[in-house]
């Protein structure tokens, strides 16, 4: 008895024990695992799978090749069984996709499958999928009974009709079907109802207010003809059904009696039916990329060690008790210890040398100067820049010592400095082709758009046989401005400027660096830089409303330290008008001019130039706000304009405390003598030439003419600044170049005339040129054209001729393919 009990307790404790060991096993395999913590960003709906993405891709680069890859597909699906795992299937995806594409837009259709770009697409087509299905709400008996070809809609059952649509599932279909086609009055699950509905001719008619909405996104089969009745194949391909479907349709299409449409979707259980190879991506959830987030968790901490031991021949670490899983100098040898255990006395032997050198190996002051440009050399030079950019900055500790005894390149020294005249330090600038790029919104998804685009124009470029060094040259050249960018060259000694940015003591604290207009800044925040990058300069009669509001609209922008140099251009409406009744000569002589009266408009600009020649700029710009002030105290100031008193009085109240002399004797003597007349006269003229008095009152921002109004003004510097900042960003603008006179010596017009150059807003009418060029009897004067609707005033850039009999059967065939083409275009 006892010899038993001893047993089982025996037994017991080994029991024990071996529990305790598979727990200790299994806490130190867990210990073993990478300490980093992912997370990742799931989409709300079910995964997608890759086949049909990958179609929605080559659609996106050109609606033929979607097509193109169909047929592909099908015509190699045999070859599917040699793909046993998904990452075989993608791979097959891919090389099927790279067969329709041409270079270089192959080489980011991998990365664009694999980021999952196309899926939210998919998930659009299973939401048209459940509205086609919850338009006609079927149930398994009616699918199986129904042999008339199709469901009708007096076949409905209303209460099956679904409450919402969803989204973010697929799709269930009744009988668990995979394919379906959607005529708009009936749904076809079988290819028996689908033959039966072709061969009908009263059923293929239909009535057009019932065929289904198509969309631009939709899949239209290259040979559809517009105006027949529209099939909507919704499968998915891989399917045997989408295979039977679609060679019946596109027959169809080819012979003109439908317009065949796909929209991929792949319906809950029809996953196995697809394939491997057509459902992979399906069953799995969607990670959203660039999105994702990894936090690599090391041991950053320091050891004190002794090395006076190493010196000596002794190691420091025991196998048996130190840990050897921590990395030294790249090495883990605990795995080094498990391949060659014979070696533990030299391996160990090694991990003290690198342990020692560690400690010793330090760094002097010296030595971290150019460390940051050695680390960016290290990291240009590399076979692969990025993945070298991670290893140094998640492990530079350790290489830090590699990195400081590298020699430094003088080009790589020369280019940062460069970069860093031009960048402040701390800040960060993106271009795609030399185009600026906001780090601020860009993200993967938009990025990769953008490149899509870029490579989409260098194929086009390929395709006309361009060299490619061509090509990089003229991805990367500056869009040349548009008419509507012409500017008015108003420089001339006529213009008087307010301020003068580069120069006034007032703005002395603003930075000077014109590089600071490349740095992001809030939505509606100014620059405030000491560079004359916007001149805007007011063409205005002094004796206008709008004249004299647009000066009090200078002087507040101006009290509130507006980063723009505001200038004066005066005219007088008066003077202009016995020019134009002189026919226009531009001489001061010709103008028929009474020495005995004088406008109002005149005196003032008289008065004005004399203030700022005695007094300065900013005490003449007073005078005018005084004259404005003094007509809003008058009785009716909404639509008076300014009287002679208000002038005389503004003059006198402008200079009683500046002048010497009473104002009232030097305003009596400029008006008896006339000074400044001639003055006067050539600032009206000027206008005149630059072709501005007809606007009344308008605005020159860099010399482009806008209204004069502030809104007009602040949407004109939000235009201007993208211009300004890509010429800084090329060098072509630097902190000594004149803005002005870089913007007009490039695009500068000496006159403004908006009915030879358009302003974008006045769409230009459609004009013949035949009789200017072929005389008044050519029959080419009586054609009349026909235009697609909407389209007369289009430029197009061929002109077909039909010559056609109408009393022949074959003309008025080719008559009736034309007008079909029209139409064709326009839908």
């Amino acid at each position: 008895m006892s010899t038993c009990l001893r047993s089982c307790f025996l037994l017991a404790w080994v029991l024990l024990l071996c529990v305790i060991f598979c727990n200790f096993a299994s806490i130190s395999a867990q210990n073993r695992r990478p300490k980093n913590v992912q997370v990742a960003v799931r989409a709300n709906w079910e995964g997608t799978p890759l086949l049909l993405e990958a179609g929605e891709l080559l659609s996106k680069e050109w609606k033929d090749l979607y097509w193109e890859f169909i047929e592909v597909w099908l015509n190699t699906e045999k070859d599917q069984a040699d793909s046993y795992t998904a990452k075989d299937c993608l791979k097959r995806i891919i090389k099927h996709g790279h067969s329709v594409l041409r270079e270089p837009l192959a080489s980011l259709f991998g990365f664009s499958l694999t980021l999952r770009s196309a899926s939210p697409r998919l998930v659009l087509y299973r939401q048209l999928a459940e509205e086609s299905l919850s338009s006609f709400p079927l149930s398994d008996d009616i699918i199986l009974n129904n042999a008339g070809g199709g469901i009708s809609k007096n076949e409905i059952n209303d209460e099956a009709k679904s409450d919402h649509l969803l989204v973010g599932i697929n799709p269930k279909t009744p009988g668990g079907k995979c394919c379906w086609v959607d005529t708009g009055d009936a749904l076809f699950f079988d290819v028996a109802d689908l033959l039966f509905w072709l061969r009908s001719p009263t059923r293929l008619a239909g009535d057009s207010f019932q065929q289904p909405e198509l969309f631009d996104f939709d899949h239209v089969h290259v040979t559809s003809h517009t105006g027949c009745p529209v099939a909507i194949l919704y499968g998915a391909l891989g399917t045997d059904c989408f295979r039977e479907f679609h060679v019946i349709l596109v027959d169809a299409a080819k012979e003109g009696r439908i317009k065949y449409v796909v929209r991929p979707v792949l319906p809950a259980g029809c996953e196995a039916k697809a394939g491997l190879c057509g459902a992979i991506g399906a069953r799995d959830s969607l990670s959203l990329g660039g999105y994702g987030v990894e936090l690599a968790l090391k041991n950053m901490e320091y050891k004190a060690m002794d090395d006076s031991a190493v010196k000596k021949g002794v190691t420091l670490e025991d196998p048996r008790t130190e840990d050897l899983s921590q990395e030294v100098r790249g090495f883990i040898f605990s795995k080094i210890l498990e391949r060659r255990p014979e070696l533990t006395t030299e391996i160990m032997a090694f991990r003290d040398y690198l342990l020692s050198s560690t400690v010793s190996d330090t760094l002097d002051v010296w030595e971290l100067k150019d460390l940051g440009h050695q680390t960016a050399q290290r990291i240009v030079q590399a076979s692969d820049p990025l993945q070298s950019m991670q290893e140094i900055n998640q492990n530079f500790p350790s290489v830090v010592s590699s990195l400081s005894r590298m020699k430094l390149s003088d080009t790589v020294k020369d280019e940062i400095t460069a970069n860093q005249r031009m960048i402040p330090p701390g800040k960060s600038l993106m271009a795609l082709n030399g185009a600026l790029l906001n780090i601020e919104d860009i993200d993967l998804y938009l990025l990769v758009d953008l490149v899509q685009q870029e490579l989409f124009l260098a194929d086009q470029f390929s395709k006309l046989k361009v060299p490619h060094n061509t090509i990089r040259k003229l991805l990367s050249t500056v869009v040349p401005p548009e008419s509507s960018t012409y500017r008015v060259d108003f420089r001339s000694a006529h213009v008087h400027y307010l301020n003068n940015l580069e120069e006034d003591a007032m703005y002395k604290r603003w930075r000077s660096n014109i590089n600071e207009i490349l740095m992001p800044v809030f939505p509606g925040q100014l620059r405030y830089i000491r560079k004359n990058l916007y001149h805007a300069v007011y063409v205005l009669d002094p004796a206008t409303l709008c004249g004299l509001e647009s000066i009090d609209t200078i002087l507040t922008l101006f009290a509130n330290n507006f980063p723009v140099r505001f200038g004066l251009i005066l005219y007088s409406t008066t003077f202009i008008k016995k020019i134009e009744m002189g026919g226009g000569d531009l001489h001061l002589s010709a103008v028929q001019i009474d020495s005995q009266t004088e406008d109002l408009s005149s005196l003032i600009i008289r008065l004005f130039i004399y203030i700022k020649e005695n007094h300065g700029t900013q005490t003449a710009f007073q005078f005018l706000s005084n004259v404005n002030r003094l007509r809003m105290e008058s009785a009716d100031p909404a639509d008076d304009a300014p009287e002679m008193h208000h002038v005389e009085g503004a003059f006198v109240e402008t200079l009683l405390s500046k002048a010497k002399s009473p104002p009232q004797d030097i305003l009596l003597k400029l008006e008896r003598e006339l000074t400044y007349k001639e003055t006067s006269q050539e600032s009206s003229m000027f206008v005149f030439k630059l072709g501005l008095s007809k606007l009344q009152c308008c605005l020159l921002m860099n010399g482009l003419v806008i209204d004069a109004s502030e809104e007009a003004l602040m949407n004109s510097m939000n235009d201007e600044l993208p211009k300004i900042q890509e010429q800084v960003y090329y060098g072509y603008i630097n902190s000594r170049t004149d803005v002005l006179d870089k913007f007009l010596s490039e695009n500068g017009i000496s006159r403004y005339n908006p009915q030879i150059i358009a302003d974008g807003k006045d769409k230009p009418r459609f004009l013949s040129l035949a009789p200017l060029i072929l005389g008044g009897e050519s029959v080419m004067n009586n054609i009349n054209y026909l235009h697609s609707p909407h389209t007369i005033d289009d430029l197009k850039p061929v002109t077909h001729l039909l010559a056609v009999d109408i009393t022949s059967k074959k003309g008025m065939k080719l008559l009736h393919d034309g007008i079909h083409y029209l139409v064709a275009i326009h839908s």
